[in-house]
């Protein structure tokens, strides 16, 4: 979700023009470009509040989609608080800042934060995005992936169809809206064992991005990957296999190697090829995920967790039971420092 709320100006100053670039870019999937010119824009907004609230948005909002949560946050707090403090400047961009940082927070695990910070997202949103139905579209997109990371389906439902309401209401051109929100719908009928209604969702998902923003975007990337995980899920393993590779491609053009979602794609190419016997190049992707994800996300993360676990399930099927066990200490030692590690949060937040 890309902060697109358009302010108007009299002149048109060389941080703005660096700002188009970079929507220009960032829409184009070229992410590195883009990254260089909000950053570029925030050093140029000088004493300008409004350009550089927007520069930080944008800048955030781009980082939380390269997966680099600890810099999107930074941003986006420093964003809302020039938004809130200055009632002159543009007001819509308050429940557009609110959504990413929900976005972050669910991303991150913490659902509390993500749900009060979202929630004030959509009653702002209701009353100032009333002309952009896209906007609204994302923010109770980002709800329904709340809810559902937080087990409430019914509700998660719900939501994902009134954001599909809202983006179909604002024309047949906003695929790239639609798309992402057809594959969370989709990911939802998946878990409820809905197999035909899962696929085909997800299919028409990844052709919507595919038409709107080209084969090869990175935003693709992740919707091949559902659709692999599907395919994987029915023991459709040669499907599965062009999925993730197509996946793990799209995204080392766009993240780099040194990238959980990069790593995410290796670790989950590898468990398809693992179960095709091809063992050697499984086990090089299982090894290069897990070193990916523990220097990008630290070593004791759920992340790293669940790719321990499957590394030590292919290695048993290997017959490398020792380097399997100690695998699987190491995922149930991060598995149990963090259910109390996030207890203790919870009862500092009451």
């Amino acid at each position: 979700m890309f902060l697109l709320v358009q302010i108007g100006y009299s002149e048109n100053p060389p941080p703005q023009n660096l700002l188009n670039s970079g929507i220009r870019a960032s829409v184009a999937g070229n992410y590195e470009q883009a990254e260089r010119d909000f950053r570029l824009a925030l050093d140029e907004a000088g004493t300008s509040e409004s350009l550089t609230a927007r520069a930080l948005g944008q800048l955030g909002s781009l980082l939380l989609t390269k997966g680099r949560l600890d810099e999107a946050e930074t941003l986006l707090h420093r964003a809302i608080l020039i938004v809130r403090s200055n009632r002159t400047l543009d007001q819509r961009q308050l429940p557009v800042l609110l959504g990413l940082l929900g976005d972050l927070y669910q991303k991150a695990g913490r659902f509390r934060e993500s749900e009060k910070s979202l929630n004030e997202a959509i009653q702002l949103g209701t009353k100032l995005l009333e002309d952009n139905p896209l906007h609204l579209a994302d923010l109770y997109n980002d709800m329904g992936v709340l809810h559902f990371a937080t087990g409430n389906r019914k509700q998660s439902e719900k939501d994902f169809k009134k954001a599909l309401t809202l983006a179909e209401k604002a024309g047949p051109d906003n695929g790239s809206t639609i798309a992402p929100i057809l594959a969370n719908l989709a990911n939802l009928y998946y878990v409820q064992q809905q197999w035909n209604l899962a696929e085909q969702v997800t299919l028409r998902s990844v052709h919507l991005a595919e038409q709107t923003q080209g084969q090869e975007h990175p935003a693709v990337s992740a919707l091949v990957n559902n659709l692999g995980v599907l395919y994987y899920g029915q023991g459709r393993l040669i499907e599965a296999e062009a999925m993730h590779r197509r996946a793990l491609v799209l995204r080392r053009k766009a993240f780099g190697s040194e990238n959980p979602y990069t790593a995410l794609s290796a670790a989950n190419l590898a468990e398809v090829l693992a179960a095709e016997g091809m063992n050697d190049e499984a086990g090089i992707l299982f090894a290069e995920a897990l070193k990916t994800q523990e220097r990008t996300l630290g070593p004791k993360v759920p992340e790293v967790a669940s790719t321990l676990e499957r590394f030590a399930t292919f290695l048993r099927r290997t017959k490398n039971d020792v380097l399997a066990s100690e695998m699987e200490d190491r995922a149930n030692s991060i598995r149990i420092e963090r259910t109390f590690t996030v207890s203790v949060q919870e009862m500092r937040n009451r």
